[in-house]
Order: structure tokens, then sequence, then C-alpha cells
């Protein structure tokens, strides 16, 4: 089925204070039937207990573990991406679940097309009560492949199923760690991510092919803050390309409006495509003021400071 050439793939998971989750995340993408990869744990727990969850699976050669004292979700792939050796990265995060066949059809997703420098798959939440809350979920029914940035608005991927080219990677110097959780803007990094790298003329692929189920679940109470976490982070990351005078960035801000204003978007079907639209506007507009007053790098296209 495979040939001697089959590239390998690094699985990189970020974790914090989640050592029983982390560990099913870790032992289903073991499971996949794909013959060459490695898995790598960055850890960015207050305590050992993570660390001591894992022990299990530390004498396997394909699993590597790294501490990390500082936080940010961005940081963490950084470190994690850095320390891999392969050219494919996979991303998913602590609270998912992966099917055996998630590295296979991730590697293909590549293979379809070697301009493909980023590769989104379907967030499909887990079984859960709706009527107490929420798994944020991202899923389409066909793939798209985004040549350019008059494409972003078609993509809307999530870093919880991701994977990227190490060598686009390093081009772009990494995710822009003041984005993300844990960072000053909470969030927005893929959605960075992916316009950078449109940017650098490569392309951008949505496929179901690759899909994982996330089990991260929220009460209705939660949802507000992490309506305003998410959409903080959107607004600071417009506001860092319009201050690197991106020109497409206002084009692709019109058609998200209008997106927000009147049609459901695929990132929004967990959280009810009408609810918190005020929280949202408002969380925008603080993020992308609190972007317009932070210095940005324009040559790496990357913020200088926390705000």
């Amino acid at each position: 089925m495979y040939g001697s050439d089959v590239p390998c793939i690094t699985v990189v998971i970020c974790t914090r204070n989640r050592g029983a989750t982390v560990v099913r995340a870790v032992r289903t993408v073991l499971l996949n039937d794909y013959p060459r990869f490695a898995v790598m744990v960055v850890d960015q727990s207050d305590d050992d207990r993570t660390q001591a969850a894992l022990q299990p699976f530390l004498a396997k050669s394909q699993v590597h573990y790294l501490r990390m004292h500082t936080g940010g979700l961005a940081a963490g792939r950084n470190l994690g991406i850095q320390a891999a050796q392969s050219e494919y990265i996979a991303l998913t995060d602590d609270d998912c679940e992966v099917p055996r066949h998630w590295l296979r059809a991730m590697a293909e997703a590549f293979m379809a097309d070697s301009r493909i420098g980023l590769v989104f798959g379907n967030v499909v939440p887990a079984q859960h009560d709706r009527r107490a809350g929420f798994i944020p979920a991202y899923e389409r029914r066909e793939p798209f492949l985004a040549r350019s940035m008059h494409d972003k608005h078609e993509v809307e991927g999530v870093a919880g199923c991701m994977g990227l080219r190490r060598s686009v990677w390093r081009t772009l110097g990494g995710f822009d760690e003041m984005l993300g959780l844990g960072a000053p803007f909470q969030a927005g990094e893929e959605s960075d991510f992916a316009i950078r790298t449109l940017l650098a003329a490569y392309c951008v692929y949505e496929t179901p092919a690759v899909h994982l189920v996330h089990h991260g679940f929220y009460t209705w109470d939660e949802g507000r803050s992490v309506v305003y976490r998410n959409w903080f982070g959107t607004g600071a990351m417009v506001a860092k390309h319009l201050q690197c005078r991106h020109r497409s960035m206002l084009q692709l801000l019109c058609r998200m409006a209008w997106r927000w204003a009147f049609a459901r978007s695929r990132s929004a079907v967990a959280l009810g495509a009408y609810s918190y639209m005020l929280l949202r506007l408002w969380a925008f507009l603080q993020g992308m003021l609190a972007g317009l007053r932070t210095p940005v790098n324009t040559h790496t296209g990357q913020y200088k400071s926390k705000p």
C-alpha cells in the first residue's frame, strides 16, 4: 500500500493541565494506520501530573515530550514544530480524538498539489447535551482549494485539525505568538497563518476527508467568554494585516462583515448561527482597536510586543 519513500508526519499536541484528555488524544494518534509518524507533546502545565499521565507512552521511540514553562498555544506549537524532523506537520488539540486514517488522509491532502502549504479538516463535536452547552466545531461538505486571498472567505479552518509544511512555517516565521489561547490577543493564530500562507503564494486546502472528534464542552454561560475571546483575537488579527497595508484584507473584511450579518458561518454551527451577534461585534472592535495600538513588524507580518 505504501512505498519506501512515504513521508514522515510529526503530530504536535500542546497541552496544559489536561493529563487525562491528552492521554486519549495521544492514544488515538498512535492507533493510526499510517506507517511513518512521530508524536510531539508540548506540556505547558503548572505541575507534573500531565507528565506522569503520559509516562506509559514516553517509552515509545515515536513519542517525544517537551516541557515548556511559558504559556501561549501559538508559542507551544512553534516549539513543537521547531523540534520536529519531518516536512509534514499535523496539529491537533489535547481534547480531540482522531480516527485511524487521520494521518493517511492528511498525507493524501498534501500530495494532491505541491502548492498546498496548509490543510484544514473537519472538527466534529462529540456527543453532548445541547441543552446544557456546546462544543466548538467546524464542518464543510465539499473540499475547497484557496489559491489566493480572493478565496480566503471560503476557508475558516481551525488548528484543532490542521496540517502544514514545515518549510512554509519556517518561511513565514511560525505562528504569531501574540495571537492564540494564552497570548495577549487570545485567538486568531490559525486564521492569521492561513492569510500569511496565501499572501506568500501558497494554497490553503480544506477537505472533509481529514476529520476528527472534539470533546471540548462549554456550558452556555461559558459561551460568552469563548465568543468574546475568539472575536477579540479575530479583530486583532485583522488589525495587524491592515497595519501591514495588505489591500486584500479590506475586501476580506467586507466579505466577513456580510457573512456575519446575513449568513450562517460554518464555525458558528455549534454556537448557534445568530447567537451573541452584539457580543461578537463588540469583541471584534475591541480586538481591532487593541491591535491597531500594538506595533507590527511589517517585514515579518507579526506583532512586535505586548499591547
